[in-house]
């Protein structure tokens, strides 16, 4: 089976769902320290069912406020800009993708992991003095890629499930397998396309030039993504918990007591996120 071309990847990201301006315009702000969070803030508001979305995040256990948050405007005077734009970026993110996976990659199952692994992302990186909101949208982006693999080829990637679940294959080698490439190199080139900073972009695949920060943020994802995994948040049927490289846990140097802390906070707000973001396989 021959393996799928640059051209092929290109082709299913453009046949992915387009996100919303007001979701492109925040990613294109990631990197601008001199962004206009007035102007967003209104544009943000004007889309009634992301406010509604986001507000609830703001005044959920995600993080704790004692006074509700009535608009987006104060929530980005009590949160912060950017903490309210990871907010919103998950929130336009599983709400654009909703109804895009087919029967082969079970959206339920594919959002709730993504979730679990955001949440988890953005506890680690509080424990590491790392940018807790871009590893939060790093955690829930990680695998973007499998959608752009089932939008390449669905019958491809049912056989990407059915070798994992045959011979107990990692997910990525089964991938390659199939494919010729892993959803980590797809995942890369929707985010380039949607334009996101290398920062996030580095989290999936590391090039050989990267920072101390790009691998401390890819080794953040790549705990996250296996305790996830490991918690059994998404009760996903093809589940594994990947094998994660020495390297990222001596980077991240967690204690037993830290993990088991992540462990309790990941599963404290998992399922009040997915039940506002949307990810409960009942929506």
């Amino acid at each position: 089976m021959s393996g799928v071309t640059e051209q092929d990847i290109a082709d299913a990201v453009l046949r992915l769902p387009a996100l919303p301006n007001i979701v492109l315009e925040l990613i294109h702000a990631l990197d601008n320290k001199d962004v206009d969070t007035h102007t967003l803030a209104q544009k943000i508001s004007y889309d009634q069912t992301l406010t509604a979305k986001v507000l609830r995040l703001a005044n959920s256990s995600f993080y704790g406020m004692q006074s509700k948050i009535g608009s987006i405007p104060h929530a980005i005077a009590v949160l912060g800009f950017n903490s309210v734009r990871s907010l919103v970026l998950a929130a336009a993110v599983v709400d654009t993708f909703a109804n895009h996976a087919g029967e082969d990659l079970d959206h339920a199952h594919f959002w709730k992991h993504a979730i679990g692994t955001a949440l988890c992302s953005k506890v680690i990186a509080a424990h590491c003095n790392a940018n807790q909101d871009q590893s939060f949208i790093a955690g829930l982006l990680h695998n973007i890629g499998r959608l752009v693999l089932a939008t390449c080829s669905p019958l491809r990637y049912r056989d990407v499930l059915q070798r994992c679940a045959q011979h107990n294959e990692d997910l990525l080698a089964a991938e390659i397998h199939v494919f010729g490439i892993d959803h980590k190199t797809a995942g890369k080139a929707v985010l380039e396309y949607w334009k996101f900073p290398a920062a996030i972009v580095g989290t999936l695949v590391s090039g050989k030039e990267e920072s101390p920060a790009q691998g401390h943020a890819a080794a953040i994802a790549a705990v996250a993504d296996a305790i996830a995994y490991a918690l059994d948040l998404s009760g996903g049927q093809y589940d594994r918990v990947p094998s994660i490289p020495v390297s990222d846990w001596d980077r991240l140097a967690l204690k037993e007591s830290v993990l088991l802390e992540i462990f309790a906070t990941t599963e404290t707000q998992f399922e009040e996120a997915c039940a506002i973001l949307g990810a409960t396989g009942k929506a």
